[in-house]
């Protein structure tokens, strides 16, 4: 196997970046491209370290020997079913987890892009801003399940888990995929949305002026079990989870996502004390917005 050096270009460059989106190894500027510039060569680097490989001026071939070994695969055909419950909450590991695409999924060649694991530090804390319903068509898809017609509704929701007023928790990806869920906050964090649709501030309106839904206790538990399993899967997948954030920290058109009752539920009275996670109340990415006062005591401004 013939060399790589740093600036070629050609077919042969095009499969080793192919090999490393495959791997988790992201090329956010230039994607697969065919010339092995900055970014290419820095991902290698990663791919080699990470390996175990000493580095050297060109690609070793132990590095490209590496690379051109096929994927391990399951060839068992996935089944939904839910999984042991973790809190009280039963969860359900989608068969996308393991197959297709995302719809909500960045992809290059048809395929999603994996992560790193190193690069995912936090989670983004979304209300879906609506409660979800279940067609005929869907049922019948479902077998008759209701609940199960339900947690698929997870494969049109941009998240890496979506916790159900009902009770339950759907996973619809997996962890490392990158997600549209949360503009800037994309590239390093894992989505948790919640469903319901929740005022602001509690007592307000809703950003949509549709009715507010009831915050119940099933909904806040099943929340925090998700959040717990996320942090829990994403550390042993060597994520190393330490923040959580709001959507709105980075997008001015979701000030209201996730909302000060979820905010203080799920992040104030969990995530923080229990998990050990962090808040940056005044951070913002893009044209995000700061975590209000009337949310956090550490937060800034109004809502």
């Amino acid at each position: 196997m013939n060399p790589v050096r740093y600036n070629d270009s050609g077919e042969a460059v095009a499969r080793l970046q192919r090999a490393l989106v495959e791997r988790g190894y992201d090329l956010p500027r230039h994607g697969i491209d065919g010339h092995l510039g900055d970014e290419g060569w820095e991902a290698l680097q990663r791919f080699a370290e990470d390996e175990g490989i000493p580095w050297q001026p060109e690609v070793p071939a132990s590095v490209l020997v590496a690379l051109e070994r096929p994927l391990q695969r399951s060839t068992t055909p996935p089944v939904t079913r839910p999984t042991p419950k973790l809190d009280g909450i039963r969860f359900y590991d989608l068969p996308d987890r393991c197959s297709a695409p995302h719809c909500k999924s960045k992809t290059i060649d048809g395929k999603s892009v994996r992560r790193r694991a190193a690069s995912i530090r936090a989670i983004t804390i979304h209300q879906t801003a609506v409660e979800f319903g279940v067609a005929p068509y869907q049922l019948l898809a479902a077998g008759g399940d209701r609940e199960l017609a339900l947690a698929r509704r997870a494969h049109d929701v941009a998240c890496h888990a979506l916790a159900f007023r009902e009770g339950f928790v759907s996973l619809p990806v997996p962890l490392r995929w990158y997600v549209y869920h949360g503009n800037e906050l994309n590239a390093h964090s894992l989505g948790l949305e919640i469903e319901g649709n929740y005022p602001g501030v509690a007592g307000g309106s809703t950003a949509n002026g549709k009715p507010a839904s009831e915050l119940t206790p099933t909904v806040v538990e099943s929340a925090r079990a998700a959040l717990r399993r996320l942090v829990d899967e994403g550390r042993n997948e060597g994520c190393p989870i330490e923040f959580i954030h709001a959507h709105r920290q980075s997008s001015s058109s979701r000030r209201a996502d996730p909302g000060e009752a979820l905010w203080r539920a799920v992040v104030l009275d969990y995530a923080v004390p229990v998990l050990g996670l962090k808040t940056e109340p005044r951070r913002i990415w893009g044209t995000g917005r700061p975590i209000p006062k009337a949310w956090d005591p550490a937060g800034v401004g109004a809502p």
